[in-house]
């Protein structure tokens, strides 16, 4: 039914449109770009958009979810490591941090309550996932979690997966897939959850 793979160059494109829509109303996005030049969904269609071009060019876990030949669903974050970014895409995330005011302090804001409840064992990160509104409910998400998951399981050198999310839907999802929370916070009119599942 669905066919989860490495996401590529050409893949971005579709991709970010999928988060996009997955994202449209999420309260993490609106805290983040709520003055963004672009509006909330342009602010957020451009962070995925570099995002996963990160991912991609520095070969952390990032795959795409198609279904009958379109790309309708990504997941990206990082595996053990934190490598350094390439030195263009580097230079594209600080003139996008500096054309959307108050972004640097927000995001300074949110790192801080992630980074406040995360785990000190090795584990992956999971920075974003995001299935297309079209497919949500039918076993996608799961798919492209399992599969994430399943990349921790394999390295010997992690113990796990870190996450968080905005999205009290979303919450209980992870719980019901082995998450247990580590944390919370606020962001404004936001509320965050960390979660973590041993693998």
């Amino acid at each position: 039914m669905f066919e989860i793979r490495n996401a590529q160059p050409g893949d971005v494109g579709d991709a970010v449109a999928a988060l996009g829509a997955a994202f449209d109303h999420d309260p993490l996005m609106a805290y983040l770009f709520s003055d963004s030049p672009a509006g909330i969904h342009g602010g957020a269609m451009e962070f995925f958009s570099i995002l996963l071009k990160a991912r991609i060019s520095l070969g952390m876990p990032a795959d795409v979810l198609r279904q009958a030949g379109r790309v309708l669903g990504a997941i990206m974050g990082y595996n053990t490591s934190r490598p350094t970014w390439p030195a263009a895409l580097a230079s594209a995330w600080r003139r996008f941090e500096a054309d959307v005011p108050g972004f640097a302090v927000r995001l300074a804001a949110y790192e801080k309550i992630c980074e406040a409840h995360q785990p000190s064992e090795e584990h992956y990160y999971l920075g974003v996932i995001g299935v297309h509104p079209s497919i949500q409910g039918k076993g996608a998400g799961k798919a492209m979690l399992d599969a994430f998951c399943a990349l921790s399981l394999a390295d010997q050198r992690s113990h796990g997966v870190y996450l968080d999310t905005s999205n009290p839907g979303s919450l209980q999802f992870y719980y019901n897939n082995g998450f247990e929370l580590r944390g919370e916070g606020r962001l404004g009119e936001a509320r965050l959850w960390c979660v973590y599942k041993r693998t």
